[in-house]
């Protein structure tokens, strides 16, 4: 036995626990509010992963933990009250069986998400846009355990507090010795009976938890990010001519008989009447690349070997996704989709190698951690419903960002984007205006030329792409309508493939001029 420990009864850490417990009612009544919503929203963004969690039982159980959840908070909020005004052993025993139940819920929800998640990796099937393997997916489980996890440790914390002699004995009213409790505070305190072997376990237990909590809770904190590269050189572009052409008329075929015939062969075509004629002229629209090449490859600086004359050797080209609350700000996002499609196309038009394997996500807060010449030349801001869960904070660096000469490259899924991001923009920029991009603007001359502007895709905003500019140069582009869901594969989308090549030629042409004012804006703030 230690001869320090008290064994006299405690009321100060009676009503500790008693509070603590009430604490955790509020902790099981948060999980029975929000994680409902977690669970809908990640269901309503992956389709496949809601058919095999539904189809295994996954949902079901799910559920069911929630409401548990809702249940033992109750538990916890009556029990704690009633033994912080009822110091007795009956209510010592129901705080101890509240306990228990927590625990047996806990456990549960871990072992369904485990189960879960691990399924759809068993099964192959893609989340939140793109493939995943063991690694991944336990950095996708831990992110939805570890509060659980968290809630675990704190109701083990409070079993032990009631298997201490102290907190017994004010309950029970009987005294006595040491009870486990009360050993394995002390242990900790002390290090126990051998220091010696003690110390060598906590320092190993301390390490990994150092290691696998306490680093990664940090760096998703604040973040870490890589500089942004892109390719080192001197060019210049290759200018392609995309003009709008009228469709070729179909060839009138006739019949050539006996002006004496008594038959009449005057049959009218339908497929050839004036209305008919007029209607597709106005509705079909083909877009058609005939290159008018100049010397040299992709890039500024006056040069024949590509690149941009502020960049880095070890460069990469990345496409970067600003994470929000709304559903499908990471569509496209994953490999063989649109987002993929566009890097495959940006590297065989450019020569540029070097290009990620598909997109990647940044809360906006990451921003403001890359250095002044590596920050990322544009970002993309993409959505099928409203934006959400962007603060003032968040507006105040998405100014600062393009301000210093970044781009906000967005692209409308729905009306309801449409409007969401009207308003986010009067945050961001709140003494200036979205405006019509002219049809001679500078991102559609290089490398492809645009006669007639932006093509309308979807029109979800109307059929003009819409800018904001920081001293000539438009800091945001905006197209209202889809254009990555035409980046996606013939199979995927319903576009021309004439219309589909388009648009990938207008993505070339704004990350062209992303990157090239990012080369300028670099350029003078080294100066």
């Amino acid at each position: 036995m230690h001869p320090s420990l008290d064994t006299a009864p405690s009321p100060f850490k009676a009503r500790v626990v008693c509070m603590a417990v009430i604490l955790l009612a509020g902790l099981a009544a948060a999980g029975w509010a929000w994680a409902p919503r977690g669970l809908a929203v990640f269901l309503a963004d992956n389709p496949d992963a809601a058919a095999r969690l539904t189809g295994d039982g996954t949902v079901h159980a799910l559920q069911w933990c929630f409401h548990a959840f809702g249940v033992v908070g109750i538990l916890c909020a009556l029990s704690g009250l009633a033994a912080l005004v009822f110091a007795h052993r009956s209510t010592y025993l129901v705080l101890r069986l509240t306990l228990f139940a927590v625990a047996a819920v806990l456990a549960a929800y871990l072992y369904i998400t485990w189960h879960g998640l691990f399924g759809l990796l068993a099964g192959d099937i893609e989340f939140n846009g793109q493939e995943h393997d063991r690694a991944t997916t336990f950095k996708f489980w831990w992110s939805v355990a570890w509060p659980a996890l968290a809630l675990v440790l704190y109701t083990g914390w409070l079993h032990v507090m009631l298997r201490s002699r102290p907190v017994f004995s004010r309950f029970t009213r009987q005294s006595g010795g040491p009870m486990p409790g009360d050993h394995m505070l002390e242990n900790l305190r002390t290090h126990g009976r051998d220091p010696r072997h003690r110390r060598s376990l906590y320092a190993s237990t301390a390490t990994h938890l150092v290691i696998l909590v306490l680093i990664p809770w940090i760096m998703s904190l604040g973040g870490c990010v890589e500089a942004y590269k892109v390719p080192k050189g001197s060019g210049n572009p290759v200018v392609a001519m995309v003009t709008m052409v009228q469709p070729k008329k179909k060839e009138k075929k006739t019949i050539t008989v006996r002006p004496d015939s008594a038959i009449i062969f005057d049959i009218p075509d339908l497929d050839e009447t004036e209305v008919d004629q007029v209607l597709e002229q106005q509705t079909r629209q083909t877009y058609e690349s005939n290159p008018n090449a100049l010397a040299g490859q992709m890039g500024a600086g006056g040069g024949t070997e590509g690149g941009w004359p502020e960049g880095m050797d070890d460069y990469r080209i990345r496409f970067i996704y600003l994470e929000h609350g709304g559903v499908g700000w990471d569509d496209g996002m994953g490999e063989n989709l649109s987002t993929i499609n566009f890097l495959r196309h940006f590297s065989q038009v450019t020569g540029f190698r070097n290009i990620a394997t598909g997109g990647e996500s940044h809360a906006i807060r990451l921003l403001e951690k890359y250095p002044d010449d590596g920050f990322p030349p544009f970002v993309f801001l993409n959505g099928n419903g409203a934006i959400s869960g962007i603060s003032s904070d968040d507006a105040r660096i998405l100014r600062e960002y393009c301000l210093k000469g970044g781009m906000i490259f967005a692209n409308a899924g729905s009306p309801s984007f449409h409007q969401s991001f009207l308003h986010l923009m009067r945050q961001v920029f709140p003494d200036r205006a979205l405006v019509d991009v002219p049809d001679d603007d500078m991102i559609y001359q290089m490398p492809f030329r645009f006669p007639n502007g932006a093509p309308a895709f979807w029109a979800h905003g109307g059929t003009r792409a819409l800018g904001v500019r920081q001293e000539g140069r438009l800091c945001v582009f905006y197209h209202p309508g889809d254009m990555n869901d035409a980046w996606n594969d013939p199979k995927f989308t319903d576009v021309t493939p004439e219309l589909r090549q388009t648009a990938l030629n207008l993505g070339v042409n704004i990350v062209y001029y992303a990157f090239t004012h990012w080369n300028d804006a670099v350029a003078k703030a080294k100066k």
